[in-house]
């Protein structure tokens, strides 16, 4: 157990009674931040995102689950005019599991400093691909993002435990995911390892026959970008 964990359990204490009660405080909480932001849920340029720190996104996307994102941000890429933050997207992880992943990478500095955290891309998806969540490691074009609000660490605790009113949480819906996915990890590690990021954002180009477990994912990033990147 490590200084996270610690947090969150004494969080869970002062904020509700139980884990439910938590969690609709907490999304409530932070719903009302995002309208009128402080020091510690803070509206940013997007420009100021920065790998290492968790954000809440207001993303142009069909998806509900892409639109309102509570972020971890892992990596960014870079490529022609387009620039892509990687950001562990935990509305496609149980509340019960992000702790987990991040106890290893927070030290009590962290909190104490309020400052980003010392990860890299490949940390962080090694993480996931234990627990079986890689795929949570999502992609967000930057020309899409049209709010960011940066969370502080004293306010972290509270906002693992946390989403969007608009997100229906929904933990059979994940479980079922992630049976869906856990059969085929090696298989979508191995595109993964070997995978293009240019090739996802190539709208004019046919995806790659290598892409086969990828390919649902590449189509919806390119619908996505057809739609809103140029907004």
């Amino acid at each position: 157990m490590g200084v996270l964990q610690d947090k969150v359990d004494l969080s869970l204490l002062v904020y509700g009674d139980g884990i439910v009660d938590n969690f609709k405080n907490n999304s409530l909480f932070f719903y009302e931040k995002y309208q009128k932001s402080d020091k510690s849920v803070t509206s940013i340029n997007v420009g100021d995102i920065k790998v290492g720190g968790f954000y809440f996104l207001h993303y142009l996307d069909d998806s509900n689950w892409m639109r309102w994102s509570p972020v971890f941000v892992a990596d960014y890429r870079k490529f022609s005019n387009v620039v892509i933050l990687m950001g562990v997207n935990f509305n496609f992880i149980p509340l019960e599991v992000r702790v987990s992943i991040f106890d290893k990478f927070i030290k009590e500095e962290d909190f104490e400093n309020d400052r980003t955290l010392k990860v890299n891309y490949q940390g962080v998806y090694n993480e996931l691909l234990k627990f079986g969540f890689e795929y949570a490691l999502m992609e967000f074009n930057l020309i899409q993002v049209k709010f960011a609000h940066r969370i502080s660490m004293d306010m972290v605790p509270r906002f693992l435990y946390s989403q969007h009113p608009q997100n229906k949480y929904d933990p059979n819906k994940l479980m079922q995911i992630w049976n869906a996915k856990i059969g085929d990890k090696d298989k979508r590690h191995k595109e993964m390892m070997v995978s293009m990021l240019s090739d996802f954002y190539d709208i004019n180009g046919e995806i790659k026959d290598q892409y086969k477990l990828l390919k649902e994912h590449i189509q919806r990033i390119q619908k996505s970008l057809e739609k809103y990147g140029g907004k």
